[in-house]
């Protein structure tokens, strides 16, 4: 396997160049004091003009990250600036030249434009699967009414007519609630912070799904947090573990998503929902419910927390990445009524308010008949995911998950510790997410987390004859 050489589209050919040695020094595949390849070498490998790697090289040794020795070549300045791993979720790696897969890498990845179709590990959906032929429609209307609200702050609550939509929306699943109490944020992450800051202090202990969104633990862990994982099988959490888990560390709050789970796309059982939600009572403890994928959810009827709860001890988070556009980073909270104004005025203290123009855009394009059918169609495409994956996983030797839902993703048991086969699929230019990430401590997992939209026949056939060369040797 050898790696992959390519350069980012999106820049000049300089400074691609820049940017890919220095993602590689990044990675500690070239270490201090190590010399990195000659230019006629780069330049073969790269299929550029010799001139373009000096430049490039040149650049480096202005910013400090090389240094040009004379008659030897350019190495690795031992001051240059190395993205370490996050001690809270790394592997050791035997090889000193792999990069650490962990939590920081695979974001690092994720934002460095690498194509859909080489990236069966990310967590968003394709462009053009998403893409709304309305967009650009809806930000004109906003644009022509921007002199009315743009040179203000705006209601620290967030644009009304959306927090109204999200009230009406949230009556057809059965909850109950009202437009004062939702706050909009920048996306759930912000919703998650604020909620986590409300409730606990550092050193306190929260409850994250295991496997669960590998963000949620690090955010949590960020803020000095103890975090502790609870089993998670196709209904839900596993309830005698988290009965000793709450009697143990008495946790102030469960952080969860309760449809179309991340990473199983699995929804939560209605018994287990009742017995989570009497331990919280119990233990007068919280819910923080992510239901980001609901719009992936045909007609929606599927239980949640919140719709047992009524918002008692249950805050709703929602929003559009994952189904409109990520970077508008609009995000709405529901809140119990005691929290109200405490979550308001940590929003106000952190950043003031969050932008009414892209709350408005969202407002436009989901009152707009287009982005139901724009949705309908992804429902689709996701339905028919699943059911290519159903088909082929099986002849590369996988099982496809029993009660796996029409999510985004399938959580696939491999039968390998998927850590080194996403440093063996990353050297051969896929983008994977190994089922480590998925857990706080970093444990060792054989899963490997697929979306089902980005997971190409090509990648496949990788990951078949990988696993049966580990078959053979291992």
């Amino acid at each position: 396997m050898v790696e992959t050489y390519t350069l980012n589209p999106n820049l000049t050919k300089t400074a691609a160049v820049a940017e890919w040695l220095q993602q590689r020094i990044d990675w500690q595949i070239y270490l201090p004091n190590q010399r990195v390849p000659s230019v006629r070498k780069l330049a073969k490998l790269l299929n550029i003009s010799s001139f373009t790697v000096v430049q490039a090289y040149e650049q480096l040794v202005a910013t400090s990250v090389l240094i040009a020795k004379p008659s030897s070549g350019y190495y690795v300045n031992t001051q240059a600036k190395v993205v370490q791993p996050n001690n809270d979720k790394r592997v050791v790696v035997k090889h000193p030249k792999h990069p650490v897969i962990d939590t920081r890498w695979l974001v690092q990845q994720v934002f460095n434009d690498i194509p859909h179709h080489r990236s069966p590990g990310v967590g968003t959906l394709p462009r053009d699967w998403i893409r709304n032929d309305k967009m650009e429609w809806a930000i004109r209307q906003v644009t022509q009414q921007a002199d009315s609200f743009i040179y203000d702050y705006g209601n620290v609550h967030g644009y009304l007519p959306l927090r109204q939509q999200l009230v009406q929306h949230l009556h057809t699943l059965g909850m109950q609630t009202n437009a004062d109490h939702v706050i909009t944020t920048a996306g759930v992450s912000q919703a998650v912070t604020m909620v986590a800051r409300l409730l606990t202090q550092a050193g306190d202990t929260v409850v994250v799904d295991g496997p669960g969104w590998y963000w949620l633990s690090s955010c949590l862990q960020q803020q000095g947090l103890n975090v502790v994982s609870v089993e998670r099988d196709h209904q839900g959490p596993n309830i005698e573990q988290m009965q000793k888990l709450f009697a143990t560390h008495r946790p102030k709050l469960y952080l969860t998503n309760s449809v179309l789970h991340n990473p199983t796309s699995c929804n939560l059982h209605p018994a287990r929902a009742h017995q989570v939600l009497n331990l919280i009572h119990e233990y007068d403890a919280y819910i923080f419910e992510d239901d980001l994928y609901a719009a992936f959810v045909p007609g929606g009827q599927v239980l949640r927390y919140a719709s047992l709860d009524q918002f008692e001890r249950v805050f709703y988070a929602t929003g559009f990445s994952k189904s409109m556009a990520s970077g508008w980073r609009v995000g709405m909270l529901v809140c119990p009524d005691n929290y109200i104004d405490d979550v308001l005025r940590m929003k106000t203290l952190s950043n003031s308010n969050t932008p009414e123009f892209g709350e408005r855009v969202c407002h436009h394009l989901w009152t707009h008949g287009e982005y139901r059918r724009q949705i309908k169609k992804v429902q689709q495409h996701l339905y028919s995911a699943h059911e290519r994956m159903r088909q082929v996983l099986p002849r590369i030797g996988l099982i496809y998950p029993e009660h796996t839902q029409a999510g985004l993703f399938v959580w696939v048991d491999t039968g390998q510790d998927t850590s080194q086969l996403a440093l063996d699929a990353y050297k051969a230019g896929w983008l994977v997410a190994p089922g480590q990430l998925f857990y706080p401590d970093a444990r060792t997992s054989t899963h490997l987390r697929l979306n089902v939209s980005t997971t190409s026949d090509e990648f496949l056939q990788w990951l078949g004859d990988y696993l049966h060369k580990c078959g053979q040797y291992g």
